[in-house]
């Protein structure tokens, strides 16, 4: 079955909502997943076929994959599922170090018993999913984890700023997903971090989640070279002579 039409069929659109704002959400989330996966071909007709609707809605949706760097559309030629950019992956990584350290920090420094609970409750649910190696469940209790956090640093609404920033680097999360020493290193940050915050360490957090952030850069180099058709690295040299240009 064809890869679009397997999404649509899985998820139907429900009639009661912005048709737009659903096909945006299920493209999305497979380009991130890899179920479509970089330079893979896909077309407004094809998705408009498959559903039986017309390409407005398909359109606009296509349009906002494209400003979230997620689609390219080349005139003429047609609309690829864009490869990793380095720039766009570097960028979000930033973002989400930034934020993350910071709300890691505010959650040890108000972390209450109620909680602390919590965040050990989710730890637990993590670890069943390494144990019974469901990467699905593994990757959503990675989300809520970080969630969680957000929650207990009294800030929960960040947690969508940190959703947004993260799709670049969930295609990166989802070419290791099946690792065993990945998720075993994921699982060990992330216990580090929930128990700074539970014991009130405020710095112990954010080193460890400044650890955490850092550690898919650490190993961009061998994933470029087990997986090179999945990134684009933008090419500066051109910009950068002409910056140093002598007037």
């Amino acid at each position: 079955m064809d890869v679009v039409a397997k999404i649509f069929l899985e998820t139907p659109l429900d009639r009661k909502f912005r048709a737009s704002e659903q096909i945006y959400t299920l493209l999305r989330r497979a380009i991130i997943s890899l179920e479509l996966p970089p330079n893979q071909p896909i077309s407004e007709q094809e998705v408009a076929s498959t559903l039986a609707i017309s390409r407005t809605p398909v359109r606009e949706a296509f349009i906002r994959l494209s400003e979230d760097g997620l689609l390219n559309a080349y005139p003429q030629f047609g609309t690829f599922v864009a490869p990793i950019r380095m720039e766009a992956l570097l960028e979000a990584q930033f973002l989400r170090e930034a934020v993350e350290c910071a709300t890691a920090r505010r959650a040890a420094e108000i972390i209450d018993p109620l909680k602390a609970v919590r965040l050990r409750a989710v730890m637990d649910k993590l670890r069943a999913a390494l144990q019974a190696e469901d990467w699905t469940a593994f990757h959503t209790v990675d989300e809520e984890t970080h969630y969680e956090i957000c929650v207990a640093s009294g800030m929960p609404g960040l947690a969508r700023t940190v959703e947004q920033a993260r799709a670049h680097l969930d295609r990166v999360r989802y070419l290791i997903l099946p690792d065993i020493a990945t998720n075993h290193r994921v699982i060990n940050q992330h216990g580090a971090i929930i128990e700074a915050i539970c014991q009130g360490q405020p710095e112990a957090a954010y080193a460890a989640m400044q650890i955490h952030m850092r550690d898919i850069i650490d190993h961009l180099p061998e994933l470029k070279q087990r997986h090179p058709a999945c990134f684009e690295e933008k090419i500066q040299a051109n910009r950068n002579r002409k910056a140093t240009k002598p007037a």
